[in-house]
């Protein structure tokens, strides 16, 4: 029951750090006198690509970790038994 919100407020917060990252840079490229309009633009686009990139890492990473989790407490008993039973049999 811990674990959930653990990895939420994990989540969460990976999120919120990419989405500063953005605006910051966003706000860098806005307020840089050396571009051009385009170059401007170029720099927004990969910036906003780089920001998509990052949410669907974390909802990858996220997604991986919550399965291992859920497969390590429900397989874990069984695992445990079964490495007991084989210890005792050898």
């Amino acid at each position: 029951n811990t674990v959930y919100p653990k990895i939420s407020d994990a989540a969460t917060d990976a999120e919120n750090i990419s989405r500063e990252k953005y605006k910051a840079k966003k706000n860098l490229i806005e307020s840089a006198n050396d571009l051009t309009t385009q170059e401007k633009l170029d720099a927004m686009d990969k910036n906003y690509d780089r920001w998509n990139q990052e949410l669907w890492q974390n909802i990858l990473h996220f997604t991986i970790i919550s399965f291992s989790t859920v497969g390590i407490a429900i397989g874990g008993p069984i695992a445990v038994r079964n490495i007991y039973k084989f210890l005792t049999i050898t």
